[in-house]
């Protein structure tokens, strides 16, 4: 996706974790844990196939590379990890690329064929919308 700001705004805006909920369409909350900041408590929720889907974890932010790499795995809850990567393509853009895996939750192996174009679809919006908001900051 690109960002109409530059690579050190994007990096920085994607870095608080607390602030997904206004961009991310599924994530209904993300708590920083005040004594271990590398932690975060994140609520799911969505309504999807016919369905209220609600899941949560505490992920672990990995040493990040300023302005370049930010990358996550979660320790409980549902399984996930995953990496969002910053390219400069000039002084006032660049190249947000996000990279999830995730384990399919038992309840939703029903329709697992239908969930990845989903979630594609999902996380494509909220870039967008993050793209949108980084140029507001």
């Amino acid at each position: 996706m690109e960002v109409d700001v530059p690579v050190s705004v994007a990096y920085d805006f994607y870095l608080d974790r607390e602030s997904f909920p206004k961009w991310m369409p599924f994530i209904s909350s993300v708590e920083v844990l005040k004594d271990k900041p590398d932690l975060s408590r994140w609520s799911l929720k969505y309504n999807a196939f016919g369905q209220d889907i609600k899941y949560s974890w505490l992920a672990r932010n990995l040493q990040p590379t300023p302005n370049q790499k930010i990358h996550w795995r979660s320790l409980e809850g549902l399984p996930n990890k995953g990496s969002v990567r910053f390219f400069p393509k000039g002084p006032s853009s660049c190249i947000v690329e996000l990279t999830v895996s995730y384990e399919v939750p038992a309840l939703l192996t029903p329709v697992a064929s239908a969930l990845r174009p989903f979630l594609e679809r999902l996380l494509r919006g909220g870039l967008e919308r993050f793209a949108t908001l980084a140029k507001t900051t």
